[in-house]
């Protein structure tokens, strides 16, 4: 409702423009009085949430006024530029583009009114999905201080949709030249993604990539996963554990994601007090059950069932959660004699085993979105990086 009470913008300057202008006239009072009966009203419903009846009412006001000649060139250009971005909020992106069309090729309106035009006409091929057609918009409004930003802004969402990762790179890195404060996240990604698209073609473009993801944002945990994925693939054991080690101080909540190739490249470099002393370090970065578990199967190796038990025990009254209750029911079983006491067990473990897998695995952080799959980007709120285990989400404060 925000996005369209600003579009509604220059309605209410109209309306103060006419009020402006009493006349003793009584036809245009009544044109006034009913400008003002007619904008009320449209607020009314924007208001009470009936966006549509809402736009319709404006949509007639401003067609009504144009169709009268009752408004100066400026208020009707801010008017045809409201219709249009009207009609493009609710769909009829044709219209829009007609309208907005217009205004670009008329020769009543200013070089900086044809410059909004083609803004507009950009969002409108944008919404319509001819992402080439706004792309060359876009394209055209570089150079312009006042459009530099977001333009830049928009094709990095046009290259992200289409997967043209180079270029989504060379704009991102645009925008931090000339708004060194922009979010560097994307731009890391970006690498990743393109590194990604090109390892089957040439290792050295894919290492350089994740590298310079690395080094526009050092705490991308996503590139360290991937250069150790590398080292692995080559048997690089002791490189690989090192940029897998590196996510506990990128991004500790996706530390569980690499859990089990850790302990593949201690088990070939023969170092599993490595392993056990790395394990130590995550349980005391941030509570994570997988850390818990993974802690609990190395004891169980080394120190037998019950010293295992006992860690779980007591991990599960300190941070209660379903993956290390599943897996405390597992020792219960195997402690307790045959009968129905067991076979209760048994029947407990595998309806939470069941739960487990039925659950969400992953929540992004920033808008609630699940999966069960662990995802870089967050289909919903359009935001890199935030979709985590569902473990590693914090509470909510109520």
């Amino acid at each position: 409702m925000l996005e369209l009470l600003f579009l509604l913008l220059p309605v209410a300057a109209l309306y103060g423009w006419y009020m402006g202008r009493r006349s003793a006239k009584k036809d245009q009072e009544t044109v006034q009085n009913q400008f003002s009966r007619d904008y009320v009203t449209g607020l009314n419903f924007l208001l009470s949430n009936q966006q549509e009846k809402a736009v319709d009412l404006f949509l007639s006001m401003l067609q009504k006024q144009e169709s009268e000649n009752q408004i100066s060139q400026e208020s009707q250009f801010e008017a045809e530029l409201t219709l249009g971005n009207l009609f493009r909020s609710r769909g009829e992106v044709d219209r829009a583009l007609r309208i907005h069309q217009a205004i670009d090729v008329s020769p009543d309106y200013s070089i900086e009114q044809k410059l909004l035009a083609k803004q507009q006409l950009a969002k409108d091929f944008l919404a319509a999905g001819f992402y080439d057609r706004a792309e060359n918009y876009y394209i055209l409004l570089l150079d312009e201080p006042d459009f530099a930003v977001n333009s830049l802004t928009q094709l990095m969402t046009i290259y992200q949709k289409t997967k043209e990762w180079k270029k989504a790179i060379n704009v991102s890195e645009k925008l931090l030249q000339i708004s060194p404060e922009s979010d560097k996240t994307p731009l890391a990604h970006y690498y990743c993604e393109y590194a990604q698209a090109v390892k089957n073609d040439d290792q050295k473009v894919f290492l350089d990539a994740l590298n310079k993801a690395l080094f526009h944002l050092p705490s991308c945990s996503r590139a360290s996963m991937l250069l150790g994925d590398f080292h692995l693939e080559n048997k690089q054991f002791r490189l690989a554990a090192d940029y897998y080690e590196a996510v506990l101080s990128q991004n500790v909540d996706y530390i569980g994601e690499v859990l089990d190739k850790i302990k593949h490249c201690y088990l070939e470099l023969n170092d599993l007090s490595g392993y056990e002393l790395f394990l130590i370090k995550a349980n005391q970065a941030k509570q994570n059950p997988n850390v818990d578990l993974a802690l609990t199967q190395l004891i169980d190796e080394k120190d037998g069932k019950i010293a295992a038990q006992s860690k779980l025990y007591q991990q599960l009254r300190q941070f209660p959660n379903m993956l290390t209750f599943h897996r405390f029911i597992y020792y219960q079983i195997n402690e307790a004699e045959e009968g129905s006491g067991k076979e209760s067990l048994v029947l407990l473990h595998n309806m939470v085993g069941e739960q487990i897998k039925k659950s969400f695995k992953y929540r992004c952080s920033n808008c609630g979105y699940h999966s069960y799959r662990l995802s870089w980007y967050c289909p919903s709120c359009r935001h890199w990086e935030t979709i985590k285990a569902t473990y590693s989400i914090e509470p909510q404060s109520h």
